[in-house]
């Protein structure tokens, strides 16, 4: 049987790829194929992961690099230097035969025990720009993934565009609930700012004036806050029956399932969800990214039509506002939907399957 040691965390478009190619690895080896996956205890993927079944958890301390002087530039090489130490005794005891790795501060030690034990190792990279800690290993990776060609400039057989993985219960439109019942006429818009929400695009949804919802009244949100501003933004709503409010949905394929037009942040699993769905949207990237990465996903979409660009520091109600009218009433969301499932290969799971089974033969 062989081992795969998986190693990705901090945001989920880090951890849900990483769990992603488990399943594409556990459908195509038939001799089976026993996993582990390396996070950091105090990271988002210490939750996620101790949900799914057969995975150990295997815990590393890591910490990014500081980009202001803060007192934490005296715990960054401490730390990091425990997670290495970390991680070369869960490489030792648990003797992969393939490390892969999908970003996140908890990459650096993972590869870097890789490398020091002879473990081969590849690593997928989910954005328009490589991060940091593939940059640095993607010239020693047996393999290199790339979601958009734009990202790195290797060469194949080791450099392949696969796509961005995303999690096989979320290929198929999800079973009609009753949850969100739609009229005839209606055009719903999803607004969603990732796992942990988004203030600015909150802000901007929830002081949408009355005359623009009564300018135009076929018009449905669906609004997912994130916990840490519903309560606040539920109270504020101006027309609860046409602006519904949810901190969080799990079942996020029956949202999608219902948009016409999708308002997001530009992280990677969202992007991918966007293009499995063919969904026209409005990015409003994250300002404070890693190298600014989510802007480049959303330049990189805007520029092949599959998307809308705002920039976090210009949105306010009045912008997203007509920016929603005119995506809405200028007959291109057909061209955009169909540009957005364009930009992710139809056959994602079989081309990291055709990528990484070589190195588990």
């Amino acid at each position: 049987m062989k081992k795969v040691l998986l190693a990705g965390g901090g945001t989920g478009g880090h951890i849900y790829p990483a769990l992603a190619i488990r399943e594409i690895l556990r459908e195509h080896l038939p001799g089976g194929v026993e996993t582990a996956y390396m996070g950091q205890p105090d990271g988002m993927e210490a939750g996620i992961v101790k949900r799914e079944a057969d995975l150990p958890f295997l815990p590393v301390r890591a910490q990014g690099m500081p980009r202001t002087l803060s007192a934490t530039w005296f715990t960054f090489p401490w730390r990091n230097l425990q997670g290495i130490w970390d991680a070369v005794a869960h490489i030792r005891a648990f003797w992969p035969d393939l490390v892969i790795a999908t970003g996140g501060f908890v990459a650096f030690p993972a590869l870097l025990a890789a490398r020091l034990n002879g473990i081969p190792f590849a690593i997928h990279e989910q954005n328009a720009a490589i991060g940091v800690t593939n940059r640095l290993f993607a010239g020693a990776a047996c393999r290199v993934l790339l979601t958009y060609r734009e990202a790195y400039a290797g060469e194949a057989p080791r450099v392949v565009v696969t796509g961005n993985p995303v999690r096989r219960a979320f290929l198929a439109p999800a079973p009609a609930s009753g949850r969100f019942p739609r009229g005839e006429g209606e055009f719903w818009i999803l607004i969603v700012g990732g796992s942990r929400g988004a203030r600015s695009l909150n802000e901007a949804a929830v002081g949408l004036p009355a005359a623009w919802w009564k300018a135009h009244p076929t018009i449905r949100l669906l609004h997912i806050t994130g916990e840490r501003d519903f309560a606040d933004i539920k109270k504020r709503v101006v027309d609860p029956a046409r602006h519904r409010v949810l901190p969080y949905l799990h079942e996020m394929r029956e949202a999608f399932d219902l948009a016409d037009l999708v308002v997001s942040r530009a992280g990677a699993t969202i992007l991918a969800e966007l293009a499995v769905c063919g969904k026209p949207a409005i990015l409003v990237p994250y300002p404070h990214a890693t190298d600014n990465h989510q802007e480049k996903n959303a330049r990189t979409l805007a520029e092949r039509g599959a998307a809308r660009l705002l920039l976090d520091r210009d949105l306010d109600p009045a912008l997203l506002g007509s920016a929603i009218v005119e995506v809405m009433t200028s007959g291109e969301r057909g061209a955009m939907g169909k540009a957005m499932s364009e930009s992710r290969p139809p056959d994602v799971e079989r081309r990291i399957w055709e990528a990484l089974g070589p190195l588990l033969a």
